[in-house]
Order: structure tokens, then C-alpha cells, then sequence
């Protein structure tokens, strides 16, 4: 009898004590809008350092018509910053979706984001555009020129062309190509005849500092296209 009465009261002060023990708080798994936090998550090193990332490590589509365009990519920032559920709700096809979410799993870990002190999940979505492959001369409704004719940018190169002034430099044309990128800036410089003694880099220098070309349009939309000069110059 002595042996019952000790071991209910053993039972009695264990339920006794589990009362007043405080429970665990449950684990906040509510999935936030990254507009709704106090502490919004973030790339190491900010949007820029992400936007580097995307630039060098996206495997741009090989398809010749691959015009480009701006997808939008959206995804959960975990509490420890790793990235979950990456899915495209924009897409632009030839498989940059594909390639999107390969990259967003590949992330580093980001700054989770914050409500209340403690890290909470959350979701996020970013646009990501793509430069696509330049038209060529013959695939454009208007092909690009030069504000005042190319006249005047045959003058301009004149001006400030800085011909080598090395003996062995004979008389030719060096041959450069690039884009004419939607804006009318230059970009992919690139030599296909070099006379030497650096006459090359010196057209691609001078080609650099052009300011007014007007782009190619197709579809009444500024386009990126290709084009070619040949740069003359004079032997010594």
C-alpha cells in the first residue's frame, strides 16, 4: 500500500511539473511578400553583385534568332538563405527559363529576411534581361547610320586617327566590326584586318568615341545589328 501511495505521488509531481513547464514556441514556416517585411532578404553584395552573377554564369541560347527580351523569375528566400520553388511567370523561350532556374538553385546563399527580430521565409521576384543575337544589315527594315551622313564620320575619324609612326607601316584598310547596339552605342569591337604596329587597337580607340549613330529599326522598334567599317590608313 505504501508502495502505491509513493509512485502516484511520483506520477502526480512529474504531470505537476510538465504543467508548468512553457511549451516550444511553433516554427514560423509563413512564406512572407518581400514588400510586407521589415528587413527585406538580399544578394551578397546587393542587386548589383546578383545582376554580375546572372551576367556571368547565364548560358545565353545559341539560336541565331535569338532576339533577347526580359524574363521574370520568382522564388522563396529561406531562413537560411538558401533559394527554394524557382519558377519563370515571364518567359521569352529557347530555354532561358530553364537556364534561370538552374542558376537561381546554383546561388549563393542570400541575407534572409527579417519581421519581428527573427528570420522568416520569404518570397521574392526579379526581372532578368537578355541581349540577344544582332540583325544583320539584311534583316532590318532600316539599317543604321550616322547622324550627319558618313561623311561626317569619315571626317571625324580623319580628325583623331593617330597614324603609327613606324617605318615599316605600309598604306591599307583596317577592317572593324561591332553592334550598333538599341541606343545607338557601340559595343563587340571587333578587328578583322590589322595593318599592325597597333593600328588596330588605334581605330577601335577612335570608333569608341563616336557618339551619334542612329540604330537599325525593324517592326518600327530599335534593334541591336551588326555592322563594318573599314578604317584607312596611311603608310609612312
Amino acid at each position: 500500500m505504501r508502495n502505491i501511495l509513493a509512485l502516484i505521488t511520483i506520477i502526480f509531481a512529474l504531470q505537476n511539473t510538465s504543467a508548468q513547464s512553457p511549451s516550444p514556441e511553433p516554427a514560423n514556416n509563413e512564406i512572407y511578400n518581400s514588400n510586407g517585411v521589415e528587413f527585406k532578404p538580399e544578394f551578397p553584395g546587393g542587386i548589383s553583385a546578383f545582376y554580375k552573377y546572372v551576367g556571368d554564369h547565364f548560358k545565353m541560347p545559341t539560336a541565331k534568332d535569338f532576339r533577347g527580351g526580359r524574363l521574370i523569375v520568382a522564388f522563396t528566400i529561406e531562413k537560411d538563405g538558401s533559394i527554394a520553388d524557382s519558377k519563370v511567370v515571364k518567359e521569352i523561350g529557347y530555354g532561358t527559363s530553364e537556364e534561370a532556374i538552374r542558376l537561381m538553385k546554383a546561388s549563393p546563399l542570400w541575407k534572409p529576411a527579417e519581421q519581428n527580430g527573427k528570420k522568416v521565409r520569404c518570397s521574392y521576384m526579379l526581372p532578368i534581361t537578355l541581349m540577344g543575337n544582332p540583325y544583320t544589315i539584311q534583316e532590318v527594315d532600316t539599317p543604321p547610320s550616322y547622324q550627319g551622313g558618313f561623311e561626317k564620320l569619315k571626317q571625324f575619324i580623319l580628325d583623331h586617327y593617330v597614324t603609327p609612326k613606324d617605318k615599316g607601316l605600309k598604306s591599307g584598310n583596317v577592317l572593324i566590326a561591332f553592334v550598333i547596339e538599341e541606343n545607338g552605342t557601340l559595343s563587340d569591337l571587333t578587328i578583322y584586318r590589322d595593318l599592325g604596329f597597333g593600328t588596330g587597337d588605334e581605330a577601335i580607340r577612335v570608333l569608341s568615341a563616336t557618339k551619334s549613330w542612329i540604330p537599325a529599326k525593324k517592326d518600327g522598334k530599335n534593334v541591336r545589328c551588326e555592322f563594318g567599317l573599314p578604317i584607312p590608313v596611311k603608310g609612312n
